[in-house]
């Protein structure tokens, strides 16, 4: 998927979710888009949309996929040592810390010489991860894997993680139902129980450092750990609290519903009922767990008994 550059300082631009406007992160400038646009990127949804409405049959799965990945474009990196790195990516995105390319089944982070500190930041971040003994899920499953590291010209470096290839970016979905919104929540609630474990706090747990699959509605949290740290601690000029990141969960939730995440509160209505805008609006608990069996309850309410819903319902509903 091609980005878009800011005119007035050439970052890249983050998509709305109708995409129909796009906003700078490094100089907060917003540009309405022309047709032209708007309609490649209403197109390229409308194509990650369609992964939605698959059989289980993997071959089938696999032809899609292929046919997706057909769009994919091309970044090379020189190593310090005279190799070449070629990357075919889906996505990229630009953070202030790093770019980051989503490949078939990697996710790699290019850092500038100023922020190569954010590497070991990054391995010293997830090394303090640790599971519980009675863990049957493989909790580990869903956060970063290192496969490789590479050091570049003037100072520059990449960072390899694993990833499935039949994860994506969350951002990439635009705007979605409450149902699905709460299938979201409702994982990352688990991701944020075992940060809570871990004493570990995600200050950019974010809609763009979280990869979903749509088919079997998991989450995985593997981006921007440069900023992630033990609780009460500094980290790169940023203090760390578990509690953000339960506050960072409800803006995701803001941001999927369609509204901006900084929102003070978000009405209910037919989408959105209002034991789910309750939640999203309220103060999170005094911890993870707490959160995760308040959220349970707020569920129930919002949408009665748990049931695996399907992406595929209500189209429209997902991308509008």
């Amino acid at each position: 998927m091609k980005n878009i550059l800011c005119k007035n300082c050439g970052g890249s631009m983050i998509l709305d979710a109708s995409a129909t406007t796009a906003h700078c992160k490094y100089c907060g400038s917003t540009y309405v888009l022309n047709h032209e646009d708007t309609d490649y990127y209403k197109q390229f949804y409308q194509r990650m949309r369609s992964f939605f409405t698959l059989s289980k049959d993997e071959q089938e799965r696999r032809l899609k996929a292929d046919e997706l990945w057909e769009t994919a474009e091309d970044k090379k990196f020189e190593c310090l040592d005279g190799r070449e790195i070629e990357v075919k990516y889906l996505y990229s995105f630009k953070d202030t810390a790093a770019d980051s390319y989503t490949a078939r089944r990697n996710i790699i982070y290019h850092f500038e010489e100023k922020n190569a500190d954010c590497v070991e930041q990054f391995r010293k971040a997830i090394s303090m991860l640790d599971y519980p003994s009675a863990d049957t899920k493989s909790l580990s499953d869903f956060f970063p894997h290192i496969s490789g590291g590479f050091e570049l010209e003037n100072g520059e470096r990449l960072l390899v993680i694993k990833k499935g290839e039949d994860e994506y970016p969350l951002r990439l979905f635009g705007t979605l139902s409450g149902r699905h919104v709460a299938w979201i929540i409702s994982r990352l609630e688990n991701l944020c129980c075992v940060l809570e474990y871990n004493g570990l706090a995600h200050e950019d747990l974010n809609i763009d450092s979280v990869y979903i699959n749509p088919y079997d509605h998991t989450a995985y949290l593997y981006g921007n750990w440069w900023s992630a740290g033990k609780h009460n601690t500094h980290t790169r000029g940023i203090f760390l609290d578990v509690e953000d990141n339960l506050i960072n969960l409800r803006k995701i939730a803001k941001e999927l519903l369609g509204f901006k995440a900084d929102e003070k509160v978000i009405p209910d209505g037919e989408n959105i009922p209002q034991a789910l805008a309750d939640f999203i609006n309220g103060t999170p608990k005094v911890n993870a767990y707490e959160d995760f069996a308040y959220w349970d309850e707020m569920l129930i309410k919002a949408f009665g008994e748990r049931k695996f819903i399907n992406m595929d319902t209500e189209d429209g509903e997902i991308y509008k």
